[in-house]
């Protein structure tokens, strides 16, 4: 029986990778910046400390569980930290009022919970700190309002400060900031509203922000779509692109190569083959007559005309940014985010932004194995 519920238990445990060898660093961290935050604040405290003041809480040993084992945690970012204890506090030196400590510390608890989401810096061990304001005895009693600055306060910023110092020596971003990647619609077949309703019918709080959520769900289906495409890179799959615009290029000749070659656009790229942007054909037939020819390229034919200088147009007035490339390294899984979003083509760079290629969805369609199309 024993040996069953041990079994279920283990059951029980968080799913997901773990790795014993990347929290060690972090029980350490966390041992550091509590030994300097206790010796910080006795110093400060001086006098206080010695008539039994706590120079350093015990709810702050909770904080450093989030500080360093889980720095990119919603809970564990700055404001919640030191916000979440500071207003704890608060909440519970104004229920230590109260005579009757079997009141005071769940209603010390209660309230700091909900005075903390109300200011959105909803952190764990704040709940713990309103009950020791309530339960920390005569010293924390006679210290009223100011045991909310020392050592609360205090401790609270001195953990952050360690936070932020050992977090970059050890390769950690923190304070976590959202990631600057793309937006997940841009790289994955789902949109910020996908995930939402999703979350919304989770019902569930979780630990982590949308944002960071959202690329770790992007990344996971570009992996994905990689290992069924069983192919490697962008550069695998590209081809020569049939021609190059350069930017002194009469719009007659490249008209020309576009209906040639029979492709939506063409890259525009300068003399050391770097991608200026492109020509479409969308641009070409916009500037077709003079009624739907743009302003400026309208009033730059007319001054022409009026000083007797009829100027051949050239590509460089027409050079659109819809440039739409990735890296030849890049995997085979971010063309299919391209394609996903609309794109006819995409053109593929080396990691100096030089034009190495072209790939349009024919290309990827006819490098996928029809098996793993079959298993998918």
């Amino acid at each position: 029986m024993f040996s069953t519920f041990l079994a279920r238990l283990r059951r029980l445990r968080p799913a997901g990778p773990t790795s014993f060898t990347r929290q060690v660093p972090a029980a350490l961290g966390a041992l550091v910046a509590l030994l300097t935050t206790a010796l910080v604040s006795r110093a400060a405290l001086g006098a206080a400390a010695v008539h039994s003041l706590p120079f350093l809480i015990a709810p702050m040993a909770a904080s450093a569980v989030l500080l360093f084992c889980l720095p990119a945690a919603p809970l564990a970012q700055p404001w919640p930290v030191i916000g979440g204890n500071i207003v704890s506090a608060l909440v519970g030196v104004a229920c230590a009022q109260v005579a009757d400590p079997l009141v005071a510390a769940p209603l010390a608890g209660g309230l700091a919970i909900a005075a903390m989401a109300s200011m959105r810096c909803l952190h764990p061990p704040g709940g713990a700190v309103a009950v020791t304001a309530v339960m920390g005895g005569a010293a924390v009693h006679n210290a009223g309002f100011w045991f909310v600055l020392a050592p609360v306060g205090l401790n609270s910023v001195l953990m952050v400060l360690g936070a932020v110092v050992w977090n970059k020596l050890s390769g950690h971003r923190y304070p976590h900031l959202q990631p600057a990647a793309r937006p997940p619609e841009e790289k994955a077949g789902f949109a910020r509203e996908d995930l939402d309703a999703a979350l919304e019918n989770y019902g569930e709080t979780l630990d982590v922000s949308r944002d960071d959520l959202a690329s770790i769900l992007a990344d996971t289906e570009e992996r994905a779509a990689a290992r069924r495409a069983g192919m490697s890179t962008c550069g695998a799959l590209a081809h020569p692109v049939p021609a190059l615009l350069a930017p002194d290029m009469p719009l007659s000749a490249a008209r020309a190569l576009l209906l040639r070659h029979d492709v939506p656009a063409l890259p525009v790229v300068d003399a050391d083959g770097r991608a200026l942007g492109v020509l479409s054909m969308a641009s070409l037939v916009a500037v077709g007559g003079n009624a739907s020819r743009p302003l400026p390229a309208r009033a730059k034919r007319a001054t022409a005309l009026l000083f007797g200088r009829d100027a051949v147009p050239t590509v460089a007035g027409l050079v659109e940014d819809d440039f739409v490339a990735v890296k030849r390294e890049a995997p085979v899984s971010t063309l299919l985010a391209r394609f996903r979003n609309g794109a006819q083509q995409v053109f593929v760079v080396d990691g100096d932004g030089r034009l190495v290629g072209m790939v349009r969805p024919g290309d990827l369609l006819a490098g996928l194995d029809g098996e793993k199309l079959e298993a998918a």
